[in-house]
């Protein structure tokens, strides 16, 4: 199978396209300059004590994806076996991107944190295009669906989910799931990290069924009642001054109380045969009235 990506340019990204890489015959990497920054503050009225907060809140991002992923984050460099594009804001949907993927043979692609691709990337590739989607579909859809379970005080939606792409927000037809293992020191950022790195793991597991011709049966999102979508348009810096201020052990140890041990003790992945409504369903994820 021969395997492109389209993913971004930070820390988390570039380790994405590395691992992949050191799995797959990668023949063919696209990354995007999203032109989007939760850190970026301009224009915001912040007093100095909550840009203080938001300011360490992305510093210690940083840091934290250095420390999980800095160690093999480097950008992958254009080669005859790896061919490499580079693509500025507002690019992504493109007949240039469609024409460099084409040119490398790519038989299927894998995506983590683009801006949303549309037409004609989705059905070039139908039912070959699979997304690493940092939240719980159906209940967290759309951008920092990794941060409002935080907010929420609900951290036992973090997590990722591997889905077809569609033409909706998140919405596709799921693969798998995957959550981190929480531990009760965990903080934002560790435990943000750890998600990202089961979904990559998660990824990695459904793209190896799929080469090795392995039957999978995508699920179609189901409706819950506590459905989430949140916007870019949604984001306010004042929303990580909230979390920061909420955040505490009492959190994670209310997470357990609802989930039971399984949520401290095991990273869980649930293939296709087990992502049914009645499994991942309101019991286990759904935040309890």
């Amino acid at each position: 199978m021969r395997l492109g990506i389209l993913t971004s340019t930070e820390t988390r990204h570039r380790y994405f396209v590395n691992a992949l890489r050191a799995r797959f015959d990668v023949v063919a990497v696209g990354y995007e300059d999203t032109g989007y920054s939760p850190a970026n503050l301009d224009g915001f009225d912040l007093n100095d004590d909550e840009r203080r907060i938001v300011e360490h809140h992305f510093a210690e991002r940083e840091r934290q994806e250095e420390r999980f992923f800095g160690a093999d984050a480097k950008f992958v460099s254009d080669s005859k076996a790896s061919g490499v594009l580079h693509i500025p804001t507002g690019h992504l949907n493109t007949e240039s991107t469609l024409e460099f993927f084409e040119s490398r043979g790519v038989d299927a692609v894998a995506v983590y944190g683009t801006n949303l691709i549309k037409r004609p990337l989705i059905h070039r590739w139908p039912g070959r295009i699979f997304n690493l989607h940092l939240g719980l579909s159906p209940y967290y859809r759309g951008t920092g669906t990794n941060f409002y379970p935080l907010l929420n005080e609900e951290p036992e939606y973090v997590g990722a989910t591997i889905l077809l792409l569609d033409e909706g927000i998140d919405t596709g037809p799921i693969m798998r799931h995957a959550r981190p293992t929480i531990s009760p020191d965990d903080m934002p950022h560790t435990l943000g990290c750890k998600a990202i790195l089961a979904g990559i793991e998660t990824m990695m597991g459904v793209l190896a069924d799929v080469e090795s011709g392995r039957p999978h049966d995508p699920v179609k999102q189901w409706k819950p009642a506590n459905a989430k979508l949140y916007l870019r348009k949604d984001y306010h810096p004042r929303q990580v001054v909230e979390m920061n201020g909420k955040w505490n052990p009492r959190m994670i140890a209310a997470a357990i109380n609802r989930n039971g041990p399984k949520l401290i003790a095991v990273t869980e992945s649930l293939g296709p045969e087990l992502a049914q409504p009645r499994h991942i369903g309101r019991s286990k994820y759904e935040r309890r009235q």
